[in-house]
């Protein structure tokens, strides 16, 4: 069993019993802050006529109160330009500014923090880093971009608060990180699962084998999906223990605990980070919650945030639910299954059915062989509906093992989905994100015209 290492011991031992009557009382505390200070909450509850005294049980809540959505937080910022009437506190004590990455084509929401909410924010990086073994005096490479959104922010302080030297690399070529990894005996890295994939690409073809020449010995990734072959042959390429994180702009927050993104074979679990947000995982279409290991779409409320508080956000996140007895590392936080989730807005209908693209994911990105993919779907000239995916391959693939794999690749897509696929090899470089990956574009409704 690994040794638990705890960022808040009283919490993480607390009984189930015990943290959720503690986790209810922040929410109704929250409830009525929120509905106090932000004018969007005032509307909502006046629509749904209720008030907080109105909600006395988690199923009160369930039952009364209205989700919020991305297009309510768009339109609030649009009446009331530009962080809308949910700003609940003076703009003065407005200590940081960030915005949604805007994959999801609908807009970006505008969200503040207060010096209060910027602890809680270092407070889930410190979770998160010391659960995954670092210690002070780690040197751990930020390979995401530091902008307007907040993740990479967030991970750079939560470091430095721990006591480790930090690199602030994510505007820097591949080579370059390669070179400080190798430079500067770095210990530790946050990558997304595509970009250490490139990453270790990259080192290899610069001669350096990552187990022998580097020092890095932990790894945190997260914000995409991965197939469990590939934590397995990333850890046994670097020699390092790989860990998961889970986070959204909306205040949803969990990562893997001391086992890992993967151990024994499995996938392992996020543990929810339920002192800070309120999590439902519902069937967004009937409201039921899911049940141990059903699939279901995120409710989040944060329960501390005191800038831009909001109450019962549809993040539009599909997963895999867990009680948190699923793990016995006896933190009595709910689970989601790590290395899965997806986005339903990503979700692809293709000839009548439902397919997402972490499926294709899983099945191209397994194979040692391919470096990225990019997905297509339109329609060709002879009017037909037309799903394609070109693959980029290692430098040292050879052309028959090329063509072999194609060939292998479209008939385990059929399998796998139903339906057929045109696999090509690309003829250039491509993108290789080192945040959020978008690998698909869909030209159909323009082929149609």
């Amino acid at each position: 069993m690994a040794v638990r290492r705890h960022f808040n011991r009283e919490l993480e031992a607390m009984s189930g019993q015990d943290f959720r009557a503690f986790q209810w009382q922040a929410l109704l505390k929250q409830i009525k802050y929120t509905y106090e200070k932000s004018g969007l909450c005032q509307r909502q509850f006046r629509q749904a006529g209720i008030t907080p005294d109105d909600i006395k049980t988690p199923e009160d809540f369930a039952r009364k109160v209205p989700f919020t959505t991305k297009e309510d937080l768009l339109a609030d910022q649009v009446a009331s330009p530009p962080y809308g009437t949910r700003l609940a506190i003076p703009l003065e004590q407005v200590r940081f500014t960030y915005v949604t990455s805007g994959t999801s084509g609908k807009g970006q929401e505008v969200h503040t923090d207060s010096a209060r909410d910027l602890e809680y924010h270092i407070e889930r990086g410190l979770i998160i880093y010391t659960w995954s073994g670092w210690v002070p005096g780690d040197r751990s490479m930020n390979s995401l971009p530091i902008g307007m959104t907040g993740a990479s922010p967030t991970h750079s302080n939560a470091l430095q608060r721990l006591g480790c030297d930090v690199f602030n690399l994510g505007i820097y070529d591949t080579k370059t990180k390669v070179d400080f990894i190798h430079r500067f005996k770095l210990t530790g890295m946050l990558c997304v699962p595509a970009y250490l994939d490139t990453l270790t690409t990259v080192a290899e073809e610069m001669g350096f084998n990552p187990a022998r020449d580097f020092s890095v010995r932990k790894i945190i990734t997260g914000t995409q999906a991965y197939p469990v072959s590939f934590i397995e042959r990333m850890e046994a390429r670097w020699n390092a223990k790989i860990y998961d994180f889970y986070g959204s702009t909306q205040g949803a927050a969990g990562t893997t605990c001391e086992k890992g993104a993967v151990h024994d074979g499995q996938r392992g679990h996020y543990h929810m980070f339920e002192h800070m947000a309120y999590i439902e995982v519902i069937n967004y279409e009937t409201g039921q919650p899911a049940g141990p290991g059903e699939i279901g779409g995120v409710v989040v409320t944060p329960i501390n945030r005191e800038a831009s508080p909001f109450l019962r956000f549809k993040l539009g996140d599909r997963v895999r639910y867990f009680p948190p007895e699923a793990c016995d590392c006896g933190r009595p936080f709910s689970l989601f299954e790590a290395g899965t989730v997806a986005r339903y807005d990503d979700m692809m209908k293709i000839k009548g059915t439902n397919i997402w693209p972490e499926t294709i994911d899983e099945i191209v990105l397994s194979k040692e062989e391919t470096s990225e993919y990019q997905g297509r779907l339109y329609i060709s000239a002879d009017r037909r509906e037309t799903a394609e995916i070109t693959i980029e391959f290692k430098t040292t693939v050879t052309p028959e093992v090329k063509q072999e794999l194609m060939h292998r690749l479209a008939d385990e897509i059929r399998d796998k989905t139903g339906i057929g696929f045109v696999v090509k090899e690309a003829t250039g470089p491509l993108p290789h994100a080192v945040f959020k990956v978008r690998r698909w574009t869909d030209e159909r409704s323009k082929g149609l015209g």
